[in-house]
């Protein structure tokens, strides 16, 4: 078997104690009806017995062995097994072999393609990841070798990611779909918004073929996407011809939608408190007119907002790029082409609006990795990027690339 996987995932290795941003905190972990069982009955110290006996609950609600139970996080949010030193006592004590799949395989993503290929990278909700992809100015670099069959969950067919199996309607060009949204991101002829709209372009005609039952015209559109002057064309033409102003309202009402649909989570806490340290920046407050509830936002402060995150753009464009060409290898095949842009098109208009919000003003590189995984776990660990947000968009006729570019540009 093939493994296919960003260069630097080989040097990922968990920070422990000096991670800024612990992944033991601040969100679900999941374990499997196994892994419950094995908790109950494993031999270990007293003190340690009585953690485990005490840190688990059953999730009822779902009827699923994989979703059985989770970690009952304590009054800080924290996971009830990490100890006072910032590391877990489960695998101080047992080792790495005790942890559970979630917590043994994150960050790493890996996914099987056509069953010959495995597919690797990280989750940028993972402090440590952000840092690595800040390390490569020249771009993300894809390798292949073999599997060396060391992994015991990939040789139990155990994945973290969404598989692209033969069956999945755009298997037989995947990779031709795979490489050409690599490309296109990667094409620093454009800026970072220009790349976004030309990948809208490409995904939506590609999309249109998986569905015409006509993909043999995947690869002749990748290979027109190579020409700068027409990308340049298709960008320019894509561009929403509308104020700042009125941009500024399109991008801010997603983020609206998207905090309305989580507020009364209890379990998103820590996205509810990012929003509302966003709403709060920018003075949004919902006001009545004619009978409906609108909200009301500083427009000249989202603009400042707007500004700051260009200018990291401009300045250190590739950690953007860098950011976006990580989540190709996220491919979720249940969403097709289109779903996956557009769950991009609201992660990179979150970016943009947010993460100017959580960096300091005179800020090192440890704030701004820290900033940008505060967005990202505010949105992909809340779900909401991707699935009710696109529902919404479908019910409202949204769910097209000009709206996509309102949120891009």
């Amino acid at each position: 078997m093939n493994v296919v996987k960003f260069k630097y995932f080989d040097d990922f290795h968990c920070l422990g104690p000096d991670c800024k941003d612990t992944c033991c905190k601040d969100w679900h972990i999941h374990i499997t009806k196994r892994e419950y069982l094995d908790y109950k009955k494993m031999k270990c110290s007293p003190e340690l017995r009585r953690l485990l006996d005490d840190s688990f609950k059953r999730i009822k609600t779902i009827s699923n062995d994989a979703v059985y139970a989770e970690v009952k996080f304590n009054e800080d949010n924290k996971c009830p097994l990490l100890g006072k030193d910032s590391l877990c006592m489960l695998q101080k004590e047992l080792g790495e072999n005790a942890l559970s799949l979630t917590c043994n395989v994150f960050p790493r993503i890996r996914s099987f393609v056509g069953g010959t290929t495995l597919l690797e990278s990280c989750t940028a909700t993972c402090y440590h990841v952000v840092e690595l992809l800040m390390q490569h100015p020249e771009g993300l670099e894809i390798v292949e070798e073999e599997y060396d069959k060391k992994d015991k969950y990939i040789n139990k067919g155990l994945t973290s990611g969404y598989s692209v199996n033969k069956t999945n309607k755009e298997f037989p060009y995947f990779w031709n779909i795979i490489n050409a949204e690599v490309d296109i991101l990667q094409n620093r002829n454009f800026t970072f918004s220009e790349r976004m709209l030309i990948l809208g372009y490409f995904c939506q005609k590609a999309n249109e073929y998986v569905q015409k039952d006509t993909m043999d015209k995947i690869p002749g559109l990748a290979a027109m996407l190579l020409d700068n002057e027409l990308c340049r064309k298709i960008s320019d033409s894509l561009k929403p011809p509308y104020s700042e102003g009125r941009i500024a309202s399109e991008s801010l009402n997603m983020l609206i939608g998207m905090r309305e649909r989580i507020k009364t989570t209890p379990w998103l806490t820590v996205s509810n408190n990012l929003f509302d340290r966003v709403f709060e920046r920018l003075e949004c407050r919902p006001v009545i007119k004619d009978g409906e509830k609108i909200y009301k936002f500083n427009v000249p402060e989202y603009l400042k907002l707007i500004e700051t995150f260009r200018n990291l753009e401009k300045e250190r464009s590739y950690i953007i790029e860098n950011l976006l060409v990580n989540m190709i290898f996220s491919y979720n095949p249940q969403k097709g082409l289109w779903g996956n842009y557009f769950e991009m098109a609201v992660f990179y208009n979150t970016l943009k609006v947010c993460v100017p919000v959580f960096l300091p003003e005179n800020y090192s590189d440890g704030d701004l990795a820290l900033a940008l995984t505060s967005t990202v776990k505010m949105i992909l660990n809340s779900d909401i990027a991707n699935i009710e947000t696109a529902c919404s968009f479908i019910q409202k006729d949204q769910y097209t690339l000009p709206y996509a570019a309102f949120l891009i540009c």
